[in-house]
């Protein structure tokens, strides 16, 4: 479905087992409205993020290296780069806030005044605090900078101006490729930020996006186990 970032085999297998239950009338109505408002929303948003991924990468590997220096065309390329980036950001982060909504409808657990990725988590460690599916939801190790870089750019360019064109090898043929850095402190005033951690935007993209549907196929795989084991919705 995501392929080559990821197959999402276990989203596939929760959408048979909420049809399978939905027919047989062992879902509630409240919760039926809530999948149909939040399950397709989270996908659109998937699918607008892996859009602005592929086109971030189309563009890197297309643009001739001349346009990225040049004063003609420079500008509207820094332009295209980073509008792919934010909606990237934008549209990813917004599925997991999502997938959050999702969770808590699922369990019957109703949603506080402002629902955002980690209030699944705090909502289930206060009314179930032994549950497992805690363990996905405890913020993974890539989520605070995602989220940091997601935050910035509501408010400012991640990328800048900066880019490097870099010289590959391949099958003895060299070219020029085009690389955009994300800052390693995005809070850093524009003059003094350094680009070390992440010096390829575009990779920064697809790891993150691999490990965002990864996150969430997991999450379904386990409600859905549940969904079979107790043959209804809530859990």
């Amino acid at each position: 479905m995501f392929t080559p970032y990821h197959r999402f085999r276990g989203c596939l297998r929760f959408k048979r087992e909420f049809k399978r239950l939905s027919e047989a009338g062992s879902i509630s109505d409240s919760i039926q409205q809530l999948h149909n408002r939040y399950h397709y929303a989270l996908f659109h948003k998937l699918k607008s993020g892996k859009y602005h991924l592929e086109n971030l990468e189309r563009l890197l590997s297309s643009t001739p290296p001349q346009d990225v220096v040049s004063l003609d065309t420079s500008s509207e390329f820094l332009f295209n780069t980073n509008l792919h980036i934010d909606n990237f950001f934008y549209s990813t982060g917004s599925a997991l806030d999502i997938l959050s909504r999702e969770i808590l409808s699922y369990f019957g657990i109703p949603f506080p005044p402002k629902v955002y990725f980690h209030t699944a988590y705090e909502e289930l460690s206060r009314l179930r605090p032994g549950d497992q599916l805690l363990q996905r939801l405890d913020s993974p190790s890539w989520k605070e900078e995602f989220s940091n870089y997601r935050n910035a750019l509501t408010h400012e360019l991640l990328v800048v101006g900066r880019y490097s064109l870099d010289v590959q090898v391949d099958g003895g043929n060299p070219r020029q490729i085009i690389t955009v850095p994300l800052p390693d402190n995005p809070r850093e005033d524009m003059v003094v930020r350094t680009y070390k951690k992440n010096p390829d935007a575009k990779n920064y993209c697809a790891d993150t996006f691999r490990r965002v549907v990864s996150l969430i196929n997991q999450i379904y795989s386990e409600i859905t186990d549940r969904m079979v084991t107790l043959n209804h919705l809530p859990l």
